[in-house]
């Protein structure tokens, strides 16, 4: 402890978990190869405050049915956010032709 009785380790802790909260979400776009939702997406993402349904709002704009879904596994550590452009998950081209 210091003289004003913190432990740097329990301090340090309470910093990380701060700034771990505000990272960058990581994004799971669906169309994934839809590029120009894609661009959108990240344009969007500072404005948007790290809030998912404010990054909503501001995808429906463009694209009415976006929908925004955080990922709430318990314990993760990584922000993960499911960004639909239609509402919901719809398959690509690419999974089409398997």
């Amino acid at each position: 402890m210091d003289k004003h009785g913190f432990a740097p380790r329990k301090l340090e802790g309470l910093f990380a978990y701060a700034s771990e909260s505000r990272r960058r979400p990581m994004i799971i776009a669906n169309p994934a190869a839809d590029l120009a939702f894609r661009a959108f997406i990240e344009s969007s993402l500072l404005a948007a405050a790290g809030r998912a349904e404010d990054l909503e709002a501001l995808l429906r704009m463009r694209y009415p049915r976006a929908v925004v879904r955080p990922r709430e596994l318990a314990a993760e550590r990584t922000v993960v956010w499911y960004v639909y452009r239609d509402g919901h998950w719809i398959r690509s081209e690419t999974d089409a032709e398997t």
